[in-house]
């Protein structure tokens, strides 16, 4: 399992995500469809995604991503064992995270009025990385 966003800063992320990766070795007794299964049945997973399906929806390279990709729910963080995040860290402060479905819903806010072709664009759908090109690139 790897856990592609995380934070060195433990106090907020406790080195845990909402996206994660997991590779399925050949030589494990599972194969990838048993594994997604057993994720699927677990609390605070939003969505367990194959490799192509994964690549796909998130717009990741085929050739390097993992064989299951797991999102949690708004309201969980995930990682790969409780021995590599320790908690203790955290002193009582929240989680946060970064990488779940739900994060991805970010609101733009311009100060400057956006051109007539970006105002014909983001009539489609936006990802939070949108508005870097928006902001540098769209405003008069």
């Amino acid at each position: 399992v790897i856990c592609p966003i995380t934070d060195p800063y433990v106090v907020h992320h406790g080195a845990l995500g909402g996206f994660v990766r997991v590779y399925v070795r050949d030589t494990h007794a599972c194969s990838c469809e048993e594994v997604m299964g057993y994720i699927k049945s677990m609390t605070g997973v939003e969505a367990v995604l194959d490799k192509v399906t994964a690549s796909t929806s998130f717009e990741l390279p085929l050739d390097i991503e993992a064989d299951v990709v797991v999102v949690s729910d708004a309201r969980t963080v995930i990682g790969g064992s409780e021995k590599k995040h320790d908690l203790a860290a955290i002193k009582g402060e929240r989680l946060r995270s970064h990488g779940g479905i739900a994060e991805s819903k970010v609101p733009i806010i311009l100060n400057r009025p956006l051109t007539n072709n970006y105002q014909q664009i983001i009539n489609k759908t936006l990802r939070n990385f949108d508005i870097f090109h928006i902001a540098l690139n769209g405003v008069e």
